[in-house]
């Protein structure tokens, strides 16, 4: 049985809240391109609002069980709108730009971490989460592809002042959200908050988030140069990456058939296994078509393992900390993959690239096997 209508809204909320993400080149493009800013300072938009999503999802992880999700949600859209109608108009001035992109990526966090938490408290998360991820590359693939297509002369105050439509149109999903606190919920809490995120099989478990969204990142952040270097053309490179992206969505979908069928940690052992094999597979490939198919099992396998990742988490803990801290987990990853990537590249080898990633891989492995075990000695949350 597929999702109802309200589980569909809570998606469709979470995807109004990282829009800024999931259409970050074309940022970047608009601010270059027609608000006279560099390369550099429209890179800073993403690092300001990196800075806002960790600092929320951190208060938001600590204060999980008391924090009313509907208020929670509803303070967030009103920052968020409030911030991007200001960046609309002011966005000429850099300082008070990037400020208003922090406070923004604030309130879109608070939303984001009031969907984490509700789906956490759902008996079959996986599902919640595969359908979120589905929704996530979806809208990607559309954007990325339509605006420049669509609107191909969209300036800096009409972007941001479609995010505001979007805040506003995102307040007729609040009412999907529950209104009260996961303790008033009468959701079995097993601990405070800092006490389950400092627990042995919580840090295992985001630990995981972390090398597998930085292998990912990393690897994604750097596959048009591979390609490239590979002497491919920019339409060759231009139909992998785009038919990949789009495969994420059936990959995604699956899940809502599979769900827990297999448990959540079996899922996660062949997802990232997969992955493993997909780099393999792009360091030996010496064809297009070699390279077509891997690029696409890799992009798949992200699609379906990571819902499972976030699965597991919310299992620790149904009130959703554990789940909200992946939020840092996975930003801190996102960061630290490239980062680490970028110091084996050179002008004529991206292999460094490429084991690097096999490397995150195995030790996001190794981390959620040492999560799972010690969860199932400890009794904490219904792991599988």
């Amino acid at each position: 049985m597929l999702p109802g209508p309200r589980l569909w809204g809570l998606a469709l909320l979470g995807c109004t809240s990282i829009i800024p993400i999931l259409i970050g080149p074309i940022i970047i493009g608009v601010l270059v391109d027609f608000g006279g800013f560099t390369n550099r300072d429209a890179g800073l938009t993403a690092g300001y609002g990196a800075i806002g999503s960790v600092v929320v999802a951190l208060v938001c992880a600590l204060n999980m069980h008391r924090l009313p999700l509907r208020r929670l949600a509803l303070a967030g859209v009103c920052l968020a709108a409030g911030s991007h109608l200001a960046a609309a108009l002011f966005y000429e001035h850099h300082g008070l730009f990037y400020i208003c992109r922090t406070a923004g990526s604030i309130g879109d966090g608070a939303v984001y971490a009031s969907v984490m938490s509700a789906f956490a408290r759902q008996t079959r998360s996986e599902r919640c989460y595969g359908m979120f991820m589905m929704l996530q590359f979806g809208l990607a693939a559309v954007g990325l592809w339509g605006l420049p297509t669509l609107l191909p002369e969209m300036n800096v105050t009409q972007m941001y002042l479609g995010f505001f439509v979007l805040n506003l149109g995102s307040f007729t999903l609040l009412r999907f959200l529950p209104a009260d606190a996961a303790e008033a919920a009468g959701v079995s809490i097993r601990g405070k908050e800092w006490r389950l995120l400092l627990a042995i099989p919580a840090l295992g478990g985001l630990a995981t988030l972390f090398f597998f969204e930085g292998s990912n990142v990393g690897t994604d952040a750097y596959m048009e140069r591979i390609a490239v270097f590979a002497g491919y053309s920019d339409a060759q490179i231009g139909q992998v990456l785009g038919i990949a992206s789009l495969l994420g969505v059936p990959a995604a979908f699956a899940i809502l058939f599979v769900s827990s069928r297999f448990g959540h940690s079996l899922p996660v052992f062949l997802g990232i296994a997969t992955g493993a094999a997909s780099l393999t597979g792009l360091m030996r490939a010496d064809s297009y078509s070699e390279f077509f198919l891997w690029t696409c099992v890799h992009s798949a396998s992200w699609a379906f393992t990571t819902p499972y990742i976030q699965s597991i988490l919310a299992d620790m803990d149904p009130g959703g900390a554990v789940v909200t801290a992946g939020g840092i987990a996975s930003g801190a990853g996102a960061g630290a993959g490239p980062t680490a990537m970028a110091m084996l590249v050179s002008a004529d080898n991206y292999s460094g690239v490429l084991s690097v990633g096999i490397a995150a891989y195995t030790l996001a492995a190794a981390a959620i096997a040492l999560a799972l075990l010690l969860g199932l000695r400890r009794g904490m949350g219904q792991i599988n």
